[in-house]
């Protein structure tokens, strides 16, 4: 709610199927969900399929009956069940971004399905495309500019397509203004070059009276005017001199362009491998003239990475130098049998671009696995390769650079040091796999009684049956889960009142950590990090509570013992947990809960038998044991004989 452009934010629990809402006025309200005043992005969460929705501009109700018009945009949790609903003020995002682009023109925004987003008339937002233009098919989705007509006047039309929203910005602009100004540029480049000639030859009339001097003095020379010869030779040597320095130039910056080639070519290679507007002539051409040998078809990345773990994480300069290392290494040791080019792709990858003609998915996986062991071999370092796509154009590398980007984020699942292809990570379906919630409540009991082993134990069970699912889980489902169980954990510290700086390091944000965390191998010793470091935390705090604890279990013990008193009911009365007092129990005392119990009834029946007439079946009741048969028989396993021949022994 801090973004100027939000006007309020939904959270949609369907488990308890009710909507708290945020609003722009800071007011925070809670509906079950019939009757919430605001229901049309119900359908388009239920259709949705991506994770992410952008829906129409829509009018969306509010709470004091009025009506706005709001881009809605919806993000699902990773299971779908629930989901956050943004809307963003539709005036608010024209007025301040869209209109700032050209305020003298129309300019208005259409989505993929041509339905109006934003425009600077409200009544037109939402409604289709065709109400304002008539020809939408003429540029919806498209680029470029068209000339139509609109409104009875002739208007130029621009269009741009975004290829991450859809979206295609139209601007409009009045052809009669244009042509106005166009008439005023017109007559001044007209003025102007007229000017410009008259005094072009005011110039050259008067430069050429000095520039035939030296020439009518040089003939003079050659005629035998030997009398005027210094005089000249002054001139002549001018004219040497200015002719020398030009040659001179033009050598320095010829070395210059010639310095200058190895930065541009690096620039051109770069540029291949992201979006661009190049067409394949011009490619060609550049290729050409930086002197670069490949083909402008059947071509691969294969994206080289540098793993922290087997290199550590350099600065900067040891970084570049590094990079410079492994692809002049790659150069000359490493045959890689086919035409290709390296470049420094960012941070601490290097791609190798390579013509595969004749090489099949499989060939192109070897060939990447063999030049990795190479590598990794020769600098006794760890890098992992990601794989694009076979590109049948230069055109398709943008999306192939991608793609080995998309298949070296899978070391979160595969870990590092392997080569990854991204046409081996494609899931088919949706994942069947469920967050095991059961198994995290385990877990957390377990901590919450100091039980470290068994703790290691069934967060173990919890990552293995990860492994088991992640071929078919994304990489973006990992992490999420593990935020999840994070979640549980920090619930599970606020539930117990423990200082959480404790346990973690001050200035510590134990999420930013976890996210820091690049494969399940890193995330799973983190967890166990932390698993031990909450264990020691609670033992401290049982050994420092541990005394008062027991004390207050032995004085009610001690108090009503006659009652049917269990772990269980002590433990609930005084609000902790049942296997907690156990383990505490024992460790104060040396000996379980059940034994200490049977051990004070013993104690105060025999007082009971030595003292009073009592019958035993009473006695039995009063510490305690209803059953009389078990009382005596409890005794004798206690003190080697029954109750009456105790007090046979007692009395005599």
């Amino acid at each position: 709610m801090s973004n100027q452009f939000v006007d309020s934010v939904y959270f949609y629990n369907s488990r308890e199927n009710f909507v708290i809402t945020s609003e722009s006025d800071g007011s925070n309200r809670q509906f079950p969900l019939q009757a919430f005043y605001d229901t049309d992005w119900r359908d388009a969460l239920a259709e949705a399929r991506e994770n992410t929705v952008f829906m129409e501009t829509r009018t969306a109700k509010q709470y004091n009956q009025t009506e706005k018009n709001v881009q809605t945009i919806i993000y699902k949790s990773y299971s779908g069940k629930n989901a956050v609903i943004i809307n963003l003020d539709a005036s608010k995002v024209y007025s301040e971004i869209i209109n700032k682009l050209n305020r003298q023109d129309d300019i208005f925004v259409v989505s993929r399905a041509g339905g109006i987003l934003f425009h600077s008339d409200p009544d037109k937002i939402h409604q289709p495309a065709s109400r304002v233009m008539p020809d939408d098919e003429a540029y919806i989705g498209k680029t470029g500019t068209f000339v139509a007509k609109l409104r009875d006047r002739q208007m130029l039309i621009s269009c741009a397509t975004s290829p991450l929203l859809g979206w295609t910005f139209v601007n409009a602009s009045d052809m009669q203004a244009l042509t106005k100004g166009t008439a005023v540029i017109r007559r001044t480049i007209v003025l102007s070059a007229v000017a410009l000639v008259l005094l072009s030859l005011t110039l050259a009339y008067l430069s050429s009276r000095n520039l035939y001097k030296p020439i009518s003095r040089l003939s003079a020379l050659m005629a035998g005017r030997s009398e005027r010869k210094a005089e000249h030779g002054d001139e002549i040597r001018v004219i040497g001199h200015f002719v020398q320095s030009t040659i001179i130039e033009r050598d320095f910056y010829k070395m210059k362009l010639e310095e200058s080639l190895p930065f541009y070519r690096e620039r051109f290679k770069y540029s291949l491998l992201h979006r661009h507007s190049l067409t394949l002539e011009e490619i060609e051409e550049k290729k050409s003239y930086l002197g670069l040998d490949f083909e402008l078809h059947d071509l691969a990345v294969l994206l080289l990475s540098l793993d922290e773990e087997g290199h550590g994480k350099p600065d900067m300069i040891a970084s570049d130098l590094y990079k410079i290392r492994v692809m002049e290494l790659i150069k000359s040791r490493f045959a890689v049998p086919a035409a290709h080019f390296l470049v420094d792709s960012g941070k601490d990858e290097i791609a190798i671009v390579m013509n595969c003609g004749g090489l099949d998915r499989q060939q192109l996986f070897r060939l990447a696995q063999t030049l990795l062991d190479d590598v990794n071999r020769e600098l006794q370092s760890r890098f992992t390769m990601g794989v694009g796509r076979i590109c049948a154009s230069v055109l398709e590398l943008p999306q192939a650079y991608e793609e080995a980007l998309e298949a070296l984020k899978y070391r979160i699942i595969y870990g590092n040091g392997d080569v990854i292809s991204i046409d081996d990570m494609k899931v088919g379906g949706e994942s069947e796999y469920t967050y095991p919630k059961l198994k995290e409540e385990q877990l957390l009991g377990l901590i919450k009684t100091a039980r470290e082993a068994e703790a290691l134990e069934a967060f173990d069970d919890i990552v293995a049956e990860v492994n088991a699912h992640k071929s078919k889980l994304h990489y973006n489902q990992i992490q999420p889960m593990f935020m999840q169980l994070l979640t549980g954990f920090m619930g599970m510290y606020r539930q117990l009142g423990a200082d959480v700086e404790a346990i973690f390091e001050k200035e510590t944000n134990p999420y930013r950590e976890l996210l820091e965390q690049d494969s399940i191998d890193k995330i799973s010793r983190w967890f166990r990090r932390l698993i031990g470091a909450t264990v020691r935390y609670i033992e401290r705090e049982m050994n420092a509570k541990g005394n008062h604890h027991i004390a207050k279990v032995i004085d009610i013990v001690e108090r009503e013992y006659g009652q049917d008193i269990s772990l269980s009911w002590v433990a609930e009365r005084l609000g902790l947990n049942p296997a907690y007092i156990s383990r505490l129990f024992k460790q104060m005392t040396g000996e379980p809960f059940v034994d200490y119990l049977k051990r004070v009834r013993i104690e105060k029946s025999k007082e009971l038998l030595a003292r009073s007439d009592l019958k035993i079946g009473e006695i039995g009741k009063r510490v305690g044991y209803v059953n009389s048969y078990y009382f005596i028989k409890v005794f004798k396993e206690t003190m080697g004989l029954t109750p009456g021949e105790y007090k046979k022994l007692v009395g005599s």
